[in-house]
């Protein structure tokens, strides 16, 4: 059985209506990968302090920049900036506005680990990890009110629900185990990706004609700032603007200082 942390009414998203009768030329895919220029720093492996015998079953490792031998950067974020009016989101999305969204507790970390969801949909909170390892989920929003809640090996799932966005990724921590940590991208429109183990990501049919404005972000460095793309870069706070053509829009190699990650 699922248990409801909470509910809402919200449907669609706030204030975010389908728009109806428009053809695919109409809607533009953005697409890019994002490659650090420098030197990536070593991964730095985690050993568990707690639950040792499950945890330390699994080869952890500090998730906060994975960075592949290419210098691919995976869990780069993309979000749109632009408020959109209720014509402007295409209507292929009106199918997934419910769907659910889940964050397990897995091998004694979150997976994904940074998730991208809508304030339509619904939060699965589980944990997968076997007795006697139960886990908490502390989520700390900026603007919605945070939770915590235990989540016993072999419960149930917990549902939540966002009833606002939030205007940048919030934190996901398990104070059980200390070196876990995942990222909740909440949003009211579905424009926004998460960059995946070979620096890839895409968003699919947004809309075209018009300057829209995008932001990069990565939970190590915050804003991707002065990231360079073909046609252009970023500004001091992972920001820039671009006109979308009908079909696909390139952005290429994104380079990343890798100064940003020196912290």
């Amino acid at each position: 059985m699922m248990r409801k942390l909470c509910t809402t009414s919200l449907i669609l998203g706030a204030g975010i209506a389908w728009a109806s009768g428009a053809a695919a030329a109409d809607w533009a895919t953005l697409k890019g990968r994002f490659v650090i220029d420098g030197t990536p720093p070593k991964t730095a492996i985690i050993e568990p302090t707690k639950d040792q015998e499950v945890c330390g079953k699994h080869k952890l490792y500090d998730e906060s920049l994975v960075v592949d031998e290419k210098g691919d950067i995976a869990n780069a974020v993309v979000m749109l900036k632009t408020k959109l009016k209720d014509n402007e989101v295409a209507p292929d999305f009106a199918s997934s506005a419910t769907d659910k969204v889940e964050l397990d507790n897995k091998n004694c970390r979150f997976e994904p680990h940074v998730a991208v969801m809508r304030t339509s949909q619904t939060l699965v909170l589980k944990n997968s990890d076997p007795a006697p390892v139960s886990h908490n989920t502390n989520i700390s929003p900026l603007i919605n009110a945070g939770i915590n809640p235990v989540l016993a090996a072999g419960g149930d799932p917990l549902e939540h629900k966002f009833e606002k966005e939030e205007g940048l990724p919030i934190k996901v921590g398990c104070n059980i185990h200390p070196w876990m940590g995942a990222w909740l991208v909440v949003r009211n429109d579905p424009y926004a990706a998460v960059s995946d183990k070979t620096g890839e990501f895409t968003i699919k049919d947004l809309p075209v004609g018009k300057e829209l404005e995008f932001v990069f972000w990565q939970e190590k460095a915050g804003y991707l700032k002065n990231a360079a793309f073909k046609g252009g870069k970023s500004d001091t706070k992972g920001r820039f603007k671009i006109k979308l053509k009908p079909g696909e829009n390139d952005l290429g190699d994104i380079k990343v200082s890798g100064g940003l990650f020196k912290k």
